[in-house]
C-alpha cells in the first residue's frame, strides 16, 4: 500500500443518503489527495516521491521499520536522526526480548 503515488483521505462534503462510512459522516464525502514521502537513495534523505524517478526511491513501511529496529540493523543514512533511531531501536529490541 505504501508504494502508491497518491493517497486519498475521506472527508465530508456531499450528501448521497447511502449507508456505511458515508452515513457515518452525514452522507457527505470528498477525496483529498496527498503527497507520499519515501527515502530518496540519490540524496540519502527522506523526500517527496517523484514518479519520474521511481527507481531512486525506497519505500520503508512502518512494519519494515519496526523489523529493522528489532533486528538491530541500521536504517539507510539520512532516514532518521541517529539519536531518534537509537531510542526506537532500543524500544523494539527490549519489547522483543520481553515477549
Amino acid at each position: 500500500w505504501y508504494q502508491r503515488r497518491v493517497r486519498e483521505a475521506v472527508v465530508s462534503t456531499q450528501s448521497t443518503g447511502s449507508s456505511g462510512i458515508n452515513a457515518e459522516y452525514g452522507g457527505q464525502l470528498t477525496i483529498i489527495p496527498f503527497v507520499v514521502a519515501a527515502y530518496d537513495k540519490t540524496k540519502s534523505q527522506m523526500a517527496f516521491y517523484d514518479a519520474s524517478r521511481h527507481e531512486d526511491f525506497l519505500f520503508i513501511s512502518g512494519s519494515k521499520m519496526r523489523a529493522i529496529a528489532r533486528s538491530g540493523e541500521q536504517p539507510p543514512p539520512g532516514f532518521m536522526a541517529p539519536s531518534a533511531w537509537d531510542v526506537m531501536s532500543s524500544f523494539y529490541k527490549n519489547l522483543a526480548a520481553q515477549s
